[in-house]
């Protein structure tokens, strides 16, 4: 699970903020969404609330951005740009500096500080730090232009590995590439406990669909299989059950002009569709069997929650810590909260998984989802910079604060705040004219 992430001089964000998801002074009466890890207690799940353009999702960026250098930087060239390296623009000199991303977390009890500093094609600091025995222990720090410096629990090559490590690659990368046990745990949390989804456009939901049409075609039974069968059908959607079939090329007609190679890779991509089953009625409306349907033939509502749905088992099995942006897209109201609760009830969440998201749907904010300390608003000062607030940390909120009206009426920030001034005037000339 992941303690908190600190972010500064990336995207909207200048100065440093930090997002942390432990639990603050709990009061009577809060729920108890929370996992108890060494001494430390983490919410299961946290929301962002702020206006458009505030900083929320530059905010969940930071994550891919973090995860993207890890994963994929050991593979860099010599001349590659750091990609992930996007400054605050909107204050001179900003643009050159450098971006600082810190994630603090949990591997098998054990508390990980990891920081990484950047810039456009160098990484100016890496450190990675770890409490073995509740005490603060160096792996590594890396500083740019002298010697990496490794503590006593460091194992694996060092100096062979430091050579190989280029200035624009993470050592912890290059180091989980060479098998150097220390760096393994931390590089395979990133691989395969954290997923982010910084955006759940229809590009994404079709991967999505895609990826899990294959899943559902290759293990129709498997546990991952049902309990995705059991969602999308408990939750009102008309479905009785969804299977993955190999698709029927002998009815798709490809231009005649259509290259080899291109339609080789259509058919490659889009192996496997996804069908729903629906009950049939006749006309005295009595069911007399079952029909079959193109996931496509669905409402946009439907296969977003296919693809989430999908995601979210996964977590739930996995332990994972999910990360996305617009969380309740296309969803009912209703459907989300649900959804949300999946992670703050230990019968649905065995494995300690963790949802991070970000939202405009006022309706989740409410103390029967969330306590306090879990809900945070984002929003822009006058200089174009994001600002974090906790709502556990804004004063004069009684027990019986309506947050939702609160929220809407600009009591608590992060709202939007429009002013139409030039928009009226200028709606106004064209009709005077």
């Amino acid at each position: 699970m992941i303690k908190s992430v600190s972010v500064r001089n990336f995207r909207s964000v200048k100065d440093q903020i930090t997002l942390d998801f432990s639990k603050s002074n709990r009061k009577k009466g809060d729920l108890s969404n929370y996992i108890s890890i060494s001494n430390t207690e983490i919410a299961t799940t946290t929301v962002i609330y702020g206006a458009n353009a505030s900083g929320k999702s530059n905010l969940l960026r930071a994550f891919k951005a973090l995860e993207y250098l890890v994963l994929n930087s050991a593979k860099f060239d010599s001349e590659d740009k750091l990609g992930p390296y996007e400054p605050f623009r909107l204050a001179k000199g900003f643009d050159k500096k450098s971006v600082s991303i810190e994630l603090e977390f949990f591997i098998d009890q054990i508390r990980y500080i990891y920081l990484i500093i950047f810039g456009e094609k160098l990484i100016e600091q890496e450190k990675l730090l770890f409490f073995p025995v509740g005490k603060e222990a160096t792996l590594f720090n890396r500083v740019k232009g002298k010697e990496i410096q490794f503590g006593e629990y460091f194992k694996g090559e060092k100096k062979t590995i430091e050579k190989l490590t280029l200035p624009n690659q993470l050592f912890l990368s290059k180091a989980a590439e060479n098998n150097a046990e220390s760096a393994l745990p931390v590089y395979q949390f990133f691989k395969n406990r954290i997923k982010v989804y910084p955006f759940l456009n229809q590009y994404n939901e079709s991967g999505l669909e895609r990826f899990y049409a294959k899943r559902l075609a290759d293990e129709p039974e498997s546990p991952f299989a049902k309990k995705l069968n059991a969602l999308i059908c408990a939750l009102d959607t008309g479905i009785n059950s969804i299977s993955a079939k190999e698709t029927d090329w002998n009815s798709v007609k490809f231009p005649d002009n259509m290259p080899a190679n291109v339609r080789k890779k259509i058919q490659e991509d889009f192996k496997y569709e996804i069908k729903t089953v629906h009950e049939l009625f006749d006309e005295s409306n009595k069911s007399s069997g079952l029909i079959d349907f193109d996931i496509d033939e669905e409402s946009t509502g439907t296969r977003s929650l296919l693809s989430i749905g999908g995601i979210i088992i996964d977590a739930l099995e996995k332990g994972s810590v999910l990360v996305i942006d617009e969380f309740e897209k296309n969803l009912h109201p209703i459907i989300t909260s649900y959804l949300i609760k999946l992670f703050n009830e230990k019968i649905f969440n065995p494995k300690n998984a963790q949802l991070i998201f970000a939202t405009h749907d006022i309706t989740q904010l409410n103390e029967d989802l969330f306590n306090r300390d879990q809900v945070w608003f984002t929003q822009k000062n006058e200089f174009g910079v994001t600002e974090l607030i906790r709502c556990s940390d804004i004063k004069g909120l009684r027990l019986n604060t309506p947050l939702d009206k609160w929220y809407v009426a600009g009591r608590l920030g992060g709202t939007a705040i429009i002013n139409d001034t030039n928009f009226v005037m200028a709606m106004q000339e064209e009709i005077e004219e």
